[in-house]
């Protein structure tokens, strides 16, 4: 309630046609020839897709949407690809698949590529969702595909590392990781691939290269201890010939891509990947902070937006917008990190565990209670 009282002041506030900055806000004297200030979460149209369930066993949805050429791509979790207009939410088909869905697709060519918890890879035509092939990885499916020079790299549950031929789905290559310990996140890293290599975070705390072209096993580096939930499940980032990797369980590293030698470790844990721009580090922490560092490390700016972990951190209409696990969404001027707007997607139960999504300005996410929101 607190947060609600805080929001209705600067919804209805009424301002000059200049543009309004956080200074401007209180009390004043009445001005003549205003408008109502426009918000920044301005929906224009969503989706409930909460499947079929039974009382008291709540589905919650991981997974993000995937947009490309006007089209929004969405995991519907009883067991549909649906692809909608972005602009109006118009469906243009859906598609049975077995399973739901614990990622987003991603795109080759015409064809869109995907995977189910039920451990089934797909390639679908992007624009009628005709089937290309579809082949049974042998577990759930939990990262976004990256495809590089003809190759499709998946990392399964089961910390499996599996190279595909992106045009056939034949399998080339595949590593399977033996992990000891029984209590694991549920989410693995996204591969990252550069250098000749292909790079990825396993559930025992260490980070891997392998080789594109065998699969061979080039180095490994732990970066995280203990006996539970010390999983390096964040995506690795690539800037030249260093590596940004960190997990829930630790602080972000940098590391030789080359020889994974750790350079530096910071002093913050990441909940997601940061962006690497220009030597400066974007990144949102597990303790709900947006902070800027630079190439030490070192901070640069800190902005502290609740206890919630920070998951997704976008550029969207020239400033950065924030999501994290309690359903709040930020909008932050990316000069001091101040609060411009904010909002909660209103239930208690609200969460957004995916990445956000930014395309032709506007913004889509799919929350935990499969509810697709597109903003404009």
């Amino acid at each position: 309630m607190n947060s609600l009282m805080k929001i209705i002041p600067l919804v209805f506030l009424l301002v000059s046609c200049t543009v309004l900055t956080s200074k401007n806000y209180g009390d004043g004297p009445v001005v003549t020839g205003v408008r109502e200030h426009q918000k920044a979460f301005k929906v224009i149209w969503s989706k409930n897709n909460d499947p079929e369930y039974e009382t008291g066993n709540l589905p919650i949805a991981l997974n993000s949407p995937f947009v490309y050429a006007g089209i929004l791509f969405a995991g519907h979790n009883n067991g549909f690809m649906i692809a909608y207009e972005l602009e109006n939410g118009r469906e243009i088909w859906r598609k049975p698949d077995k399973g739901g869905y614990h990622s987003s697709p991603t795109i080759y060519k015409d064809y869109l590529l995907y995977g189910t918890n039920q451990g089934r890879l797909y390639a679908r035509h992007y624009l009628t969702g005709r089937l290309k092939y579809e082949i049974d990885l042998g577990a759930s499916v939990e990262s976004k595909i990256v495809v590089n020079k003809g190759r499709a790299f998946v990392h399964l549950r089961n910390n499996r590392l599996v190279s595909l031929d992106v045009e056939t789905g034949k399998i080339l290559w595949a590593y399977k990781r033996s992990i000891p310990y029984l209590t694991t996140l549920q989410r693995v890293s996204k591969p990252a691939v550069g250098n000749g290599k292909v790079y990825v975070g396993f559930a025992d705390g260490f980070v891997a290269a392998f080789s594109i072209e065998e699969g061979n096993l080039l180095w490994e580096r732990k970066l995280t201890s203990g006996t539970k939930f010390i999983d390096v499940d964040n995506s690795p980032v690539l800037v030249g010939n260093n590596v940004y990797i960190g997990s829930l369980a630790g602080p972000l590293y940098l590391l030789n891509a080359l020889t994974g030698t750790i350079i530096r470790q910071s002093d913050f844990t990441a909940s997601r990947a940061p962006s690497v721009k220009d030597g400066k580090i974007l990144l949102g922490t597990v303790s709900g902070e947006v902070l800027s560092l630079d190439k030490n490390f070192a901070p640069l700016k800190i902005k502290k937006l609740g206890d919630g972990a920070v998951t997704s951190i976008v550029k969207w209409k020239g400033k950065l917008a924030v999501s994290t696990v309690t359903g709040n969404l930020y909008f932050l001027n990316p000069v001091d990190f101040s609060v411009i707007e904010h909002k909660h997607l209103g239930h208690s139960s609200s969460a957004i565990f995916g990445n956000m999504v930014v395309h032709e300005g506007k913004l889509a996410l799919i929350s935990s209670r499969n509810r697709i929101y597109v903003f404009k």
